[in-house]
């Protein structure tokens, strides 16, 4: 197994070349910062040959990690007692907007799985801009309500 300097290293070194031959815009930095992907590489142990899809393979898996938990709110496991105390801290239009995420987000998954199987590049581009820029602008801000809620809901008990 590699190292992590020389991990680290070829994963910078292959990121670029695929930045330029992708052409998205969202740097490493900031794709770093939202889904961890130094981190997940690292756990990895290897930086794929196709590194955009393994890049993308962990903004879906960031994404959908969400998604089941949120989705919890708005469907609380009858069996999960936390499930059901989280669920009740939320009123019915902060369900709704978390259906919105929901869907806005899912969006994206699946647009991922149809770039998987078309291998079209232009929208493989297009989704790792989507998926960082829906994170910055919408995403995390209602998380964070959210969740500020939930833990205030939590702090209460």
């Amino acid at each position: 197994m590699k190292d992590k300097e020389t991990l680290l290293k070829e994963l910078r070194e292959k990121f670029e070349i695929m930045k330029k031959e992708l052409g998205f815009k969202a740097s490493f930095k900031e794709l770093d910062e939202i889904f961890f992907i130094e981190d997940f590489i690292l756990n990895a142990g290897f930086v794929s040959e196709s590194l955009s899809r393994q890049m993308c393979a962990r903004i879906v898996d960031a994404y959908m990690n969400w998604n089941n938990y949120l989705h919890s709110f708005i469907v609380p496991n009858p069996s999960n007692l936390l499930n059901l105390s989280e669920s009740k801290m939320l009123n019915e239009e902060e369900k709704k907007e978390i259906g919105n995420l929901l869907s806005k987000s899912m969006a994206l998954a699946s647009a991922n799985t149809l770039i998987g199987l078309t291998k079209n590049k232009k929208n493989e581009a297009e989704f790792i801009d989507q998926a960082a820029e829906f994170w910055k602008k919408t995403f995390c801000p209602k998380l964070i309500r959210l969740m500020e809620k939930v833990n205030a809901g939590w702090n209460k008990k």
